[in-house]
């Protein structure tokens, strides 16, 4: 019942906006799409700002913090990571206090990175070891800036994500919303630095002293182009989740079955066969999008060429073949320079249901992202900024580099490192 109430409360709150009941949004209360952009492609929605730059921005405006929790940080010199790596060496020094969390399980490889770092006043580096508290890994992309400004979304902290893959992010400026995250941040940096913490001590963490942004208790923003947006911020896995706070997976499902005419879903991986973790069936997002189908609801799927591994593509398959569901594949062009590991891929994860609810998250459609990974998405409504979301869907699903994937073809997959 009480999920129901959030649900139907988010529900009116952006009713109201398109009636106009809503009072005038503050001027410094945005929500923005950022779109990573692969060079020597045709990605890239024409007023959508890049990755690199909105990271470079953010960090250079921050005043008296920046905290950063990422899968791994893998820096090349002359590329667009480097900048942003050099400024938030130079905040630090300038009396900015920057945190950094990491996973443990990918931690080698961003030891070269994060070496110039080390011994910085003001930098911290904490690494949290998710693989033994919940058998899972660090694989959220978010940072906070101020209190103020959050950055949420596909982009690793990664050389690559900035210039050879195609990522979507949001970035939200709203004190609640932003300190909403840094509560949960805190709460993950605690127990980096004290991972022996009970299991009843952690599940009963210390509530905020505000009221966090969830969905039963969004916040009103705008687009910055006259547009407003309802939205909340959603995390996992579940058993490192504050309870104060909403868990990503529930959330997802009740927006793809509140989906009445289409479905548009652009993510790197999506299975309902678990690849890590207990091995078995996950029925969660794979029997809302069966029903969505079943309903008549238009369901568009975009997966990376990534996806055609292991039985994912038999999977995909499956779904394929029903009525109302159509499933591509994107395969991009390789770098002009020669091959590159691990780039050259569609690396989103976004969901848009009827063209005025989305969601942005950082994790893959798998079992493992919600139940034992640490993740975070933002949900939001209002049709200014999910249009945003639909145009940039639309290029891709009428794009030269997606295939329409046919249940009676074998697919080869394609070599990425």
């Amino acid at each position: 019942m009480k999920r129901l109430k959030s649900f139907f409360t988010f529900t009116i709150l952006f009713l109201a906006l398109g009636t106009g009941v809503v009072a005038a949004v503050p001027a410094d209360t945005t929500l923005q799409i950022v779109e990573s952009v692969p060079e020597a492609t045709s990605y890239g929605q024409p007023g959508v700002p890049r990755t690199g730059k909105v990271w470079l921005d953010m960090v250079r405006g921050a005043k008296h913090s920046i905290d950063i929790a990422a899968f791994y940080i893998t820096n090349k010199p002359g590329e667009a990571l480097a900048p942003v790596l050099k400024a938030l060496a130079a905040q630090a020094r300038a009396g900015v206090k920057v945190r950094i969390l990491l996973g443990r399980r990918f931690y080698s490889g961003s030891k070269k990175s994060i070496a110039p770092l080390r011994g910085i006043v003001n930098l911290e580096i904490r690494v949290l070891p998710v693989d033994s508290l919940t058998g899972g890994v660090l694989h959220a992309k978010y940072f906070i800036v101020d209190d103020s400004i959050v950055f949420v979304g596909s982009p690793n902290w990664d050389w690559r994500a900035l210039s050879q893959i195609h990522e979507i992010g949001v970035r939200v400026n709203n004190r609640r919303f932003a300190r909403t995250f840094e509560a949960v941040y805190n709460f993950d940096w605690k127990l980096a630095g004290h991972p022996d913490l009970p299991r009843a001590e952690r599940a009963a963490v210390w509530p905020p002293d505000f009221a966090p942004v969830t969905e039963g208790n969004p916040v009103i923003l705008h687009d910055g182009h006259g547009a407003t947006a309802v939205a909340f911020p959603a995390f996992s896995p579940p058993s490192l989740v504050p309870k104060w706070v909403d868990t990503e997976q529930p959330a997802l499902v009740r927006m793809i079955k509140s989906a009445r005419h289409t479905l548009r879903i652009q993510v790197m991986t999506l299975s309902a066969l678990i690849h890590y973790g207990p091995k078995g069936y996950w029925p969660a997002i794979d029997n809302a999008l069966r029903d969505d189908a079943a309903r008549g609801v238009e369901v568009e799927i975009i997966v990376a060429n990534w996806a055609l591994r292991w039985t994912m593509q038999d999977y995909l398959k499956s779904l394929a073949v029903l009525p109302n569901i159509t499933v591509k594949f994107s395969t991009l062009p390789p770098a002009p320079q020669g091959f590159i590991p691990y780039a050259r891929v569609e690396h989103c994860k976004y969901a848009v249901a009827d063209g005025d609810r989305a969601y942005i998250g950082t994790g893959n459609w798998g079992w493992s992202y919600f139940n034992n990974t640490v993740d975070a998405s933002v949900f939001f409504s209002g049709k200014g900024p999910v249009s945003t979301l639909v145009e940039i869907f639309d290029r891709d699903w009428d794009g030269p580099y997606v295939t329409l994937l046919k249940p009676g073809v074998q697919y080869k997959a394609p070599r990425n490192h």
